[in-house]
């Protein structure tokens, strides 16, 4: 599981909390010997290429970020297929390492990296990605929790 985004950005950094909340859970839950097995949490604030490079090598991915979709309400929590989201980036680079995601998975999978074949997209609708500081708005940080549980059902059913 991949927490993306930047926690000194306000709602960017919701998932870097959503990994804190995950990663309790699973200490948690592997103290009373009820480990769910093989999972990794980790932190990155990036994303196209260097985040294909980061995701060689696993079988299946959870990533979790903040999102901003118009008439979305503020910590709205969505689950889906990575390739069930539009590509946003497309067709909008100023260099080759402005590839967005989806274009550097495509180029790593013809080039043979191994990649994983499940890639699950968690967003929770962010309200302010572009302010200094720490703090997540109070709808974004209700919203920890739910996309928390989101990501544990999905690792519980084998899709992370």
């Amino acid at each position: 599981m991949v927490g993306l985004g930047n926690p000194v950005l306000g709602d960017d950094g919701v998932g870097w909390s959503v990994a804190d909340e995950v990663e309790r859970r699973l200490a948690a839950e592997a103290a009373t010997g009820h480990a769910i097995s093989g999972v990794e949490v980790e932190r990155l604030g990036v994303g196209g290429l260097r985040l294909m490079e980061f995701l060689t090598g696993y079988d299946a991915a959870i990533l979790v970020d903040a999102a901003e979709f118009p008439d979305r309400p503020a910590g709205e929590v969505r689950s889906c297929a990575l390739e069930e989201l539009a590509d946003h980036a497309a067709g909008h680079l100023d260099s080759a390492h402005d590839a967005s995601l989806r274009t550097a998975l495509e180029m790593g999978r013809k080039l043979g990296a191994s990649l994983p074949a499940s890639i699950h997209a968690v967003t929770i609708q962010a309200l302010s990605t572009d302010v200094f500081g720490e703090e997540l708005t109070p709808h974004v940080a209700a919203a920890v929790a739910v996309a928390a549980d989101e990501v544990m059902a999905l690792l519980e059913a084998g899709r992370g």
